[in-house]
């Protein structure tokens, strides 16, 4: 019997079935672009993985049993990154290299996790400007910053029982870049702790994540309360920073 003969067919557009279409495109864009979203999305999850043994060491120097509260507050962070990296994929395989996010939006999906674990104790509020978009490299070390801050603020500017407010603002720079705050009304820093050398896990973790941002971080005392303040360059300007070259 003889054996049949394989016809290949042609679409309207004038391609074979199953090949690119003919647009002047590289064929392998499209794969490199998939190889740009995995090396992003391996980045992140290995810092979620040291962010995870961090924390391991940080409730083995404290205290034999923690309170429920921290454990929930520790669970919540470890919830809100695991989200921050999935809508990051999501972003990327619809988008490619030119995904941008929104600062608003994100630091909103951050704050208002730990807003309903915290209701009836702490109030946290949102103050963001619209139309500031950060790179997708920043995504993460934003959301552990803030929410690290957020987390400090609740363990030692409120003592059980007692509660306040946490404000956290968002917003562009005057010189270009991004400034995102985050302050309590507790009774501020320990006197004669610096905190830009100092401090426990929560700080240094703060400190090398705003350098992987290219940024700059800060912290001051006030009359009441601590306010936290990170700058940073747009995604543009980190394009040639240290976060791309790690």
């Amino acid at each position: 019997m003889p054996m049949p003969k394989i016809v290949k067919t042609e679409s309207r557009s004038g391609t074979s079935r199953g090949s690119s279409p003919v647009s002047g495109a590289d064929p392998c864009d499209g794969c490199r672009l998939l190889q740009e979203a995995d090396h992003r999305i391996a980045n992140h999850l290995a810092m979620l993985a040291a962010f995870v043994r961090l924390k391991e060491l940080e409730l083995a120097r404290g205290p034999a049993v923690p309170s429920a509260e921290a454990v929930q507050l520790l669970l919540e962070t470890i919830r809100i990154q695991t989200d921050a990296v999935a809508r990051l994929h999501r972003a990327l395989a619809s988008n490619g290299r030119h995904v941008f996010s929104d600062l608003a939006e994100h630091l909103h999906a951050t704050c208002s996790p730990l807003a309903s674990l915290l209701a009836g104790r702490v109030e946290v509020i949102e103050d963001f400007s619209p139309g500031c978009q950060v790179a997708p490299e920043q995504v993460l070390p934003l959301t552990q910053i803030v929410s690290e801050a957020i987390t400090n603020a609740v363990k030692h500017a409120y003592s059980p029982g007692l509660g306040g407010n946490i404000t956290v603002r968002g917003h562009q720079a005057e010189l270009g870049g991004f400034v995102v705050e985050i302050a309590d009304d507790g009774p501020g820093l320990p006197p004669g702790l610096d905190p830009g050398l100092e401090g426990g896990l929560g700080l240094r973790l703060m400190r090398a994540l705003s350098k992987q941002l290219g940024g700059h971080l800060e912290f001051r005392s006030r009359n009441p309360g601590t306010l936290v303040r990170l700058t940073f360059p747009t995604g543009a300007a980190l394009g040639e920073g240290p976060l791309y070259r790690q």
